[in-house]
């Protein structure tokens, strides 16, 4: 296993300096208000001047974001440690005044005439921002006075953040007792989770019973929680003037509504293919069919493997895509920038972290063994190389939107399951393409019902004032019967599955972003294989790009074209083509 060295950020959590690199950051942004409040508006504003307050910018908060990403990297690890809840705490006061203070400069740039900001997007000094100016643009009906978004920045850390804290801080906390093998075990929640993969049909089923069941318990504080933040996120919506919550979202992402519209349609159209594979899986296994069993093994004996062993293949699938490709994602074991190890009070799922263009991103995931947690270390290691080869941009062009974040991640599972599938045999081989096919399915279908979800229930609270957990419930389980149709059955405790996806408290309208992501590089992996190692210049390109332009304009240069519904439907037809045809 492998744990985080993050002496790479300060020796300890007690560092001093942590608290003094805080403060000055918060001093740095307010000399740079105060030299460029008066420039940014100034209609003489030069190009030059401009540049210096971008480049100023990321210079004075270099040193606080890097003891944000520490505090938050010192929290996840343990969310029960008090010291780490009062560090964290206490650095995400800090981003609050550091928002605070840094809020003007959208207001403020945008009292000039559009003329005169689009002479300077257009100005060669300016080249390297000019995205950064471009969205401005687009967003100018969308950004409040300079006060209204003082107060927003003020108030996030108090409200839909801290009802999203709270919710993670609650749910980390939760032990699970499943009975296994006549012995009953206490579990966390990534544990329990496994257990979906477990060849025991009743242990399967009762650890998803055990498991949604405990949400239930927490029924009032959770669906408080889950309203609370949907009211706060749809009311800055209409503060700021968009047609729907979700547009918000859509305009962060550099999309337009009726592309993600387009998904969500096609993606629900195409349900039927879940219904198909999951009546062959249960043929297959000779079972009726739960939505416990939906990730049941093929074979009895389920493999697993060892922390190592997933090295080794993810490590040789990389080096075999690239040589600095596999150099990156060799750095994250050499620097100690994975911790894969369970622990109680660590943060459930995976991430990656960067921040700031530094190249050394860090990833986190909980490691039980079984071939998803291989895909999951190969999929935050992807993220990993994406956020190594943006460094190469400056800070404002480093963060792509979520549309184009699950890009490397999902493009790194491509190449492991090319890897690991020729060296199977038949049996294992059904076995591993089943595996591959639901994670497909766990990445576009249920995020998109996710999605549905999210803007129903959305909808819901706007409409009715707040929704109760059984409102809640109920909705969930009607998008479930889309989605599995008469392929499975559903027992009841699968209706409170929604209040274990974290995404949708703390990102709200983050899911479709798998969905969208997943499409475009089933096309992107598709042109690898059809153009060979001519291809791994442009993904490299691409992914070095970062955020400096939009997703549609980067993707352009790859023969993209994410208007075209046509495109989202090859997707699917790839899946069905390459996968679920060659089950027999």
């Amino acid at each position: 296993m492998s744990n985080w060295k993050l002496d790479f950020f300060y020796e300890s959590a007690k560092d001093e300096n942590i608290k003094k690199d805080l403060d000055q950051t918060v001093k740095n942004v307010i000399k740079v208000k105060n030299e460029y409040y008066q420039k940014l508006s100034n209609p003489e504003l030069t190009p030059e001047e401009l540049k210096k307050f971008f480049e100023e910018h990321d210079k004075a908060l270099e040193k606080g974001l890097l003891a944000i990403q520490f505090a938050h990297l010192n929290y996840s690890r343990s969310t029960i440690n008090e010291d780490a809840q009062k560090l964290f705490s206490l650095a995400m006061d800090y981003e609050t005044k550091i928002d605070m203070e840094l809020s003007f400069w959208k207001p403020v740039l945008l009292k000039q005439s559009e003329e005169k900001l689009k002479e300077l997007m257009n100005s060669e000094e300016l080249k390297d921002y000019k995205h950064v100016i471009v969205k401005l643009i687009q967003s100018k009906e969308h950004i409040l006075s300079e006060e209204a978004e003082r107060v927003i920045s003020a108030l996030d850390n108090s409200s839909r953040s801290a009802f999203g804290e709270l919710y993670g801080r609650l749910t980390n906390s939760y032990e699970f007792q499943v009975t296994i093998d006549g012995q009953i075990k206490e579990m966390t929640g990534p544990q329990v989770r496994s257990l979906r993969m477990n060849p025991d049909k009743e242990i399967r089923k009762n650890a998803m019973n055990e498991f949604f069941n405990r949400y239930e318990k927490d029924k009032i504080i959770i669906e408080n929680i889950y309203s609370s933040i949907a009211k706060h996120y749809d009311t800055e919506s209409k503060l700021r003037n968009f047609k729907e919550p979700i547009s918000m979202r859509n305009l962060a992402n550099e999309v337009d509504d009726e592309i993600i519209k387009t998904v969500i349609d096609v993606t629900t159209k195409r349900t039927p293919m879940v219904h198909k594979y999951y009546k062959w899986k249960g043929e297959k296994l000779g079972i009726d069919m739960t939505l416990a069993d939906i990730y049941a093994p093929m074979s009895k004996v389920n493999k697993e493997y060892t922390f190592e062993e997933s090295k080794k293949i993810v490590l040789e699938s990389y080096y075999e895509f690239d040589e600095e490709v596999g150099k990156i994602v060799e750095s994250f074991f050499d620097d100690g920038r994975i911790d894969s190890e369970i622990k109680k009070g660590k943060r459930g799922g995976a991430f990656c972290s960067y921040i700031i263009p530094n190249y050394k991103p860090f990833v986190l995931m909980n490691f039980t063994g079984n071939m998803r947690d291989v895909m999951t270390l190969a999929h935050e290691l992807g993220h990993g190389v994406h956020g190594t080869l943006s460094s190469d941009q400056n800070m404002w062009n480093y963060h792509t939107p979520l549309t184009m974040a699950e890009v490397a991640s999902v493009f790194g599972e491509m190449l492991v399951m090319d890897k690991v599938l020729p060296n199977l045999s038949e049996d294992d081989k059904q076995a591993f393409i089943a595996s591959k096919i639901e994670d497909m399915f766990a990445t576009m279908f249920r995020q998109n019902m996710f999605a549905r979800f999210e803007i129903q229930s959305h909808k819901m609270i706007q409409e009715n004032g707040g929704a109760n957990w059984e409102e809640l419930s109920e909705l969930y389980k009607n998008e479930l019967e889309i989605m599995f149709g008469d392929s499975v059955k559903m027992t009841e405790e699968y209706k409170y599955e929604w209040a274990s996806i974290p995404h949708i408290f703390n990102v709200p309208f983050y899911v479709y972003a798998y969905n969208f992501a997943n499409l475009m590089v089933i096309a992107l992996y598709e042109k690898y294989k059809q153009e060979g190692k001519s291809f791994v210049p442009k993904y490299k390109e691409l992914l070095r790009s970062g955020g400096k332009d939009s997703p549609e304009k980067l993707l352009e240069k790859l023969g993209i074209n994410l208007k075209e519904r046509s495109f989202w439907e090859k997707g699917f037809d790839f899946v069905e083509r390459e996968l679920i045809n060659k089950l027999k």
